[in-house]
């Protein structure tokens, strides 16, 4: 079985007042690359989130992190006033006001509005309580984009099969046409011989090896059975249990395919197998684009 790069997947977790709730969306990649999207006051938890999404392993992932409150009841919500902070805030702006010569300022008004003045106490403002409800929801969101990860493979999968397929049957079909083509070549050769022999003195039995050696470099039998080698194995790595970076390792082994059937069409000076090998480029190109995507 594969998996798929792309994918989404959702979790949220309650605390409290609160909802937390994070979003995933991975494109493919060659590593795994983290992007996130969070408010300002979670941005400090993100390092553990990042060490979470690891098993990931691969793909371009878009993290979306949203808090929702809930409504809530005046005695189960309040808010103080950063005394400390706010006495920082009033003597760096007195001294900006002073020096750029700024009268009548409303300092209060300026200070009420910077970060972390108000303080809210809500009990689901907790550090901890909070990292720990971003991992479950963190957590369930993985889950959610591994199983659609899973069935994009399931489809991926079927695909590559039915085209690995059609590149067996192109291979079948140059089978039938190889008999035929090496008795074309040695008529062909026979003819030019005797052609040589009429008009020049030649030595027959070195020309005859040079043609027999000629003829062997033609041979395509040994790139049939190793192209038919590696898509059994295509098949194999495509069924193994473990789905750990087969995008890989499948990329490697596609490159090895064309490779043979580059040679074949070299060596064939045959028009159907020429033709036979256009349509294995074809297949092997829309392959090489579904493997882009796998894990």
């Amino acid at each position: 079985m594969i998996f798929s790069m792309t994918g989404y997947g959702s979790g949220e977790y309650r605390l409290n007042n609160t909802i937390y709730k994070i979003e995933l969306r991975s494109l493919n990649s060659k590593s795994l690359d983290v992007n996130f999207k969070s408010p300002n006051s979670l941005k400090p938890l993100e390092s553990p989130l990042r060490i979470q999404l690891n098993e990931l392993i691969r793909g371009k992932v878009d993290v979306q992190i949203n808090e929702e409150n809930t409504e809530v009841s005046a005695d189960k919500h309040s808010s103080i006033l950063n005394i400390d902070l706010m006495h920082q805030y009033h003597q760096q702006l007195k001294k900006f006001t002073e020096e750029a010569k700024i009268e009548n300022a409303d300092l209060l008004r300026a200070i009420l509005i910077l970060p972390n003045v108000i303080k809210d106490t809500n009990e689901s403002n907790n550090i901890e309580a909070i990292s720990l409800a971003l991992s479950v929801a963190l957590k369930n969101a993985i889950l959610q984009l591994n199983d659609f990860r899973f069935k994009e493979g399931l489809s991926l999968e079927k695909d590559i099969e039915e085209n690995l397929q059609k590149i067996t049957t192109y291979l079948s079909n140059i089978s039938e046409h190889e008999s035929n083509r090496i008795t074309r070549i040695r008529e062909k050769f026979d003819r030019e011989i005797q052609n040589l022999k009429s008009e020049y003195d030649v030595d027959s039995g070195r020309l005859e090896m040079e043609m027999i050696f000629y003829i062997e470099k033609l041979d395509i039998n040994e790139e049939k059975v190793r192209l038919s080698s590696h898509i059994e194995y295509f098949k194999e790595i495509i069924s193994e249990t473990s789905s750990i970076e087969k995008g890989k390792k499948l990329g490697f082994l596609s490159q090895e395919i064309g490779r043979e059937i580059n040679t074949i069409g070299s060596k064939a000076n045959h028009a159907e197998i020429q033709k036979s090998v256009v349509l294995m480029k074809n297949e092997l190109e829309k392959i090489k684009e579904q493997i882009n995507n796998v894990l």
